[in-house]
């Protein structure tokens, strides 16, 4: 028997938009200005968005003396609301640890979050009801010299933008099988024939044959970062990091070179599957790879996710384009980086009998999982227009809701924020940690001292990525080693710098000091720690 999903009636509009239940821009505000102060943060924002609007940041942190600290991110592109209230929900958990735990958790270590990099694009999107990724800035998207002339439109009045089928001979869609609602590609090799061409729910009022691809939305700041900037590309901007709100995190990593690692929750996924090596790529002009020793890691704190998140399914490959903040954050401002979608449409079907065909991973994925749970919404039924750009064409309005691909009804993050939540805290607890023992002191004689300082890192990461050795604005190890007056090297130096210490390994320094008195050896790196010790001789 054919099934069918059934989805919301075009009698009842903005039904469907209220089974998502997401806060209102005031609503969300609100939650992380909480957040905010139950922090103690101190300064609530990093900048201003194009639109005005203060970009948050929570500070989860014993003090504000710089820890080691891992930067979590979400709301970059407005097309992922379900990244930001995933960050809202991370830092609520973490603060509601047993305050044992967290005081423990903090001690050598600091988490920061920013949960909505892309303010504009949440107060425009929740308030419309249609997802636009891109923030307050008016642009040209389709560059005809006109703006927002042709945005998506409402055709059939039910509150929400969803999908446009025309029938034509030369289509490529066809309805799935077994869901009459749900348009799949016609496969040829098969014997498929295509009825169907389908757009964005729109209309063509520039006349360039295109639906909906220039209205309001900005600039995708996801798309406006520095690494394979995508120039003149849709949403990208004028130039990389032309935005308020690139430049704003930006300085944010640059100005707290105690930022670690830093972890995006947005589109693209590279901790699914590790990042590779690849010896052509990483020996260009301009790097294109994950050098060696950081692609060791990224495997290391992919086992972790996978751990963390094995029972929610098979995560979707996600590629990381041009321009985007991950890419970025590593081979620009040299910090171990990762990207996730948070959630992902799954069944799990954990019975003895599941049916292995049918849960099959990709395009169907969304379709089972808006079948499988009743999503009023997801998928509507298809219901016929009068289109000025197809007069002699059946048209019609319905399909996916294309919001709910990555963004589920508030109840659906529940499982999935509990393990990022563990996947955080033990990322966090694999960070790296310097230990300072205590100098070798030993007389040789004639007012002359050999003094032997050890460096361990005791965390399960390098001090930072192998890459920023190679960027000039990263803090390396470095040892300042200050005599008295009365003092002097016979050898040794007073400044030395030093490259990464990975997990588990040893630095060893080592001076000798003519005169009697105090030095003092201020060792380390932001990104593993520093400490200041006084020796006297």
């Amino acid at each position: 028997m054919k099934i069918h999903i059934l989805a919301i009636l075009v009698f009842y509009p903005f039904l469907g938009w209220s089974q998502l239940d997401y806060p209102s821009y005031s609503q969300l505000s609100a939650q992380i200005n909480g957040l905010v102060r139950q922090s103690g943060a101190g300064t609530a924002a990093i900048g201003k968005s194009y639109g005005g609007e203060n970009i948050p940041i929570i500070k989860i942190q014993q003090s504000p003396k710089p820890r080691p600290t891992l930067l979590v991110v979400a709301g970059i592109d407005g097309k992922h609301p379900a990244g930001i209230l995933s960050a809202v929900a991370l830092a609520k958990n973490i603060m509601e640890l047993p305050k044992d735990s967290l005081s423990m958790l903090l001690k050598d270590h600091s988490i920061w979050i920013v949960p909505m990099l892309n303010p504009d694009a949440y107060k425009r999107n929740v308030a419309a009801a249609v997802w636009l990724s891109g923030n307050a800035r008016i642009i040209d998207n389709d560059r005809d010299g006109r703006l927002n002339e042709d945005p998506l439109e409402d055709l059939n009045k039910d509150g929400v933008i969803s999908q446009m089928r025309v029938r034509s001979l030369g289509g490529k869609y066809i309805a799935h099988k077994e869901y009459a609602h749900y348009l799949v590609e016609a496969d040829q090799q098969k014997g498929e024939r295509g009825a169907y061409e389908l757009y964005a729910e729109g209309m063509d009022k520039d006349k360039d044959g295109l639906f909906g691809e220039d209205g309001d939305g900005g600039v995708n700041i996801n798309r406006n970062f520095t690494f394979n900037y995508p120039a003149f590309t849709a949403e990208s901007g004028d130039y990389a990091a032309s935005e308020p709100e690139t430049r704003a995190i930006v300085d944010l990593i640059f100005d707290n070179p105690q930022i670690a690692t830093v972890v995006h929750f947005g589109f693209g996924n590279n901790l699914s599957e590790p990042e590779r090596f690849d010896q052509g790529r990483a020996s260009d002009r301009i790097i294109g790879s994950w050098l060696a020793n950081d692609a060791t890691v990224s495997t290391y704190v992919s086992d972790l996710y996978a751990k963390a998140t094995s029972g929610l399914g098979v995560a979707p490959k996600e590629s990381i384009a041009g321009g985007h903040f991950s890419s970025a954050a590593y081979y620009h401002m040299g910090k171990y980086s990762f990207s996730t979608p948070v959630w992902w449409p799954s069944v799990v079907d954990s019975s003895a009998q599941a049916d292995k065909g049918k849960n099959r991973q990709g395009a169907d994925a969304f379709l089972q999982w808006a079948n499988a749970n009743n999503v009023a919404g997801a998928i509507l039924p298809w219901t016929r227009v009068n289109h000025p750009d197809f007069p002699n064409q059946e048209v019609e309005v319905g399909g996916v809701v294309d919001v709910f691909r990555n963004n589920p009804p508030q109840k659906f993050l529940t499982t999935n924020n509990q393990a990022h939540v563990a996947f955080t805290l033990a990322l966090l607890h694999s960070m790296p940690k310097l230990e300072f023992p205590q100098p070798v002191v030993t007389a040789l004689g004639d007012d002359i001292f050999r003094v032997d300082l050890r460096i361990v890192n005791t965390g399960l990461m390098p001090t930072y990525p192998e890459i920023a050795d190679k960027i000039k604005h990263v803090s390396k190890m470095k040892t300042v080693c200050e005599l008295q007056k009365n003092q002097k090297f016979l050898s040794g130096k007073r400044l030395q710098l030093s490259t990464t210490l990975n997990a588990g390994k040893t630095q060893h320094f080592s001076w000798l000091i003519q005169g009697k008195g105090t030095i003092e050896i201020t060792a380390g790196c932001p990104t593993g720690g520093e400490s200041t010790i006084k020796v006297t001789l």
